[in-house]
């Protein structure tokens, strides 16, 4: 690593221990700011201004409009509360079951079609190496041309004079 010469070095660089450890300037960066308001400061607030409409105006609201008063308090009326009727039905799982053997049957008929197709069509796999295309590569090149003949671009030489010797 380069050394640097100390009269190049900040005088906070320097004496960066002394900074930190100095109580002055550790709460010189750290100033105190409003707590910041969450989701759960909202909801209670909202709660509260909830409950005190709901001591004011509960009871004109259950006799006037009961589902508005439910959509605030999230509880259902003893009114609108019953007992759900019972249900006597017996059902009877053997049609079910007939349903199920039948499409287990189905399903092993299927397999075995699709098994004695495939003994009967035996396919035979044969690993082949594939073949280079050469034609990827490009194609011959006369070492004696520059490689950048008949192309375009920053290439042009031919754009340009070269000064030809002269000998006297």
């Amino acid at each position: 690593m380069k050394k640097i010469h100390p009269s190049k070095i900040s005088y906070y660089a320097r004496n960066k221990r002394l900074f930190l450890s100095n109580p002055r300037y550790k709460s010189m960066y750290r100033i105190k700011t409003k707590p910041t308001f969450t989701n759960a400061f909202f909801n209670t607030l909202i709660k509260e201004e909830c409950s005190k409409f709901l001591k004011e105006n509960g009871e004109h609201i259950k006799k006037e409009n009961p589902a508005l008063y439910k959509s605030i308090t999230g509880k259902t009326l003893a009114s609108e509360t019953s007992k759900p009727e019972e249900v006597n039905e017996k059902t009877s799982y053997s049609e079910l079951d007939e349903y199920q053997k039948m499409r287990d049957a189905q399903r092993k008929a299927e397999l075995e079609k699709a098994r004695a197709k495939l003994k009967k069509n035996e396919v035979k796999i044969n690993f082949v190496k594939p073949q280079k295309d050469w034609s990827i590569y490009g194609g011959w090149v006369n070492a004696h041309e520059p490689y950048y003949k008949n192309k375009l671009g920053y290439t042009q030489a031919w754009r340009f004079e070269k000064p030809k010797r002269e000998y006297y």
